[in-house]
C-alpha cells in the first residue's frame, strides 16, 4: 500500500510524521545575539529547538566596541584597554548570558564572537552550514521602531537555510528602572 493513502493511525495526522522528520534533520541551531531582548529571546528558542532536535546551539555575537567598552575600562587599572581585553570581556559576557538563558537545555553550544560593523554578513557566515538561523525581529539598532530590523531582514533575504524571526512581542518587556511604577 502506497503511505500515502495509509489511514493515520490512532487518529495520528500523517503531517504530523512528515514535520517530525525534517524536525529530526536539525543538526546546527545558529541564533543571532546583540544583547537585546529580542536576541536574547531568539537564543532561548534556539536552545528549545536544538533541544528538541538533538541538534547542536550555536549562539553568535556580532559585537561593537561600544558593547564592551564600560566593562573593559572598569577592568583596567590604567589606560585604555587593548582589542584582546576587550574581546575577553565579550567572551565572558556572552558566556554568562548563554548559561542563563539555555543553562543544561543544550550540552553542545558553539560561542562565536566576531568585532565588526557587519553584523548580518558575521551571522550569514557563522550560519553557512546551518539547518536554521534563529534571529530577533529587532535589535539595538538606530532603527528600533521598525518593525523588521536591518539585519533580521538581511538574513531572511540571504541566508541559505531556514529564518526563524522572533516577533518583539514575544520578548520579555524591559524591566522598569529602580524607584519607578511598572
Amino acid at each position: 500500500m502506497d503511505e500515502k493513502a495509509a489511514p493515520p493511525r490512532g487518529g495520528e495526522d500523517p503531517r504530523d510524521r512528515i514535520e517530525l522528520v525534517r524536525a529530526r534533520g536539525v543538526a546546527l541551531v545558529v541564533a543571532g545575539f546583540d544583547g537585546s531582548d529580542e536576541a536574547a529571546e531568539a537564543v532561548r528558542w534556539a536552545a528549545s529547538l536544538a533541544r528538541l532536535t538533538g541538534g547542536a546551539l550555536r549562539v553568535v555575537w556580532a559585537w561593537k566596541l561600544r558593547d564592551v567598552w564600560d566593562a573593559a575600562v572598569a577592568d583596567q587599572e590604567t589606560g585604555s584597554p587593548h582589542l584582546a581585553e576587550m574581546e575577553a570581556v565579550a567572551r565572558r559576557r556572552l558566556t554568562e548570558v548563554v548559561a542563563e538563558l539555555v543553562g543544561d537545555e543544550v550540552p553542545d553550544v558553539d560561542l562565536v564572537l566576531s568585532q565588526g560593523p557587519d553584523a548580518a554578513g558575521i551571522l550569514l557566515h557563522a550560519a553557512r552550514g546551518a539547518d536554521v538561523l534563529v534571529v530577533g525581529s529587532r535589535g539595538r539598532g538606530r532603527a528600533s521602531t521598525a518593525l523588521l530590523g536591518s539585519v533580521s531582514a538581511r538574513c531572511v533575504r540571504e541566508a541559505v537555510c531556514p529564518v526563524l524571526v522572533i516577533p518583539h512581542r514575544l520578548a520579555p518587556p524591559p524591566a522598569a528602572p529602580p524607584g519607578t511604577d511598572p
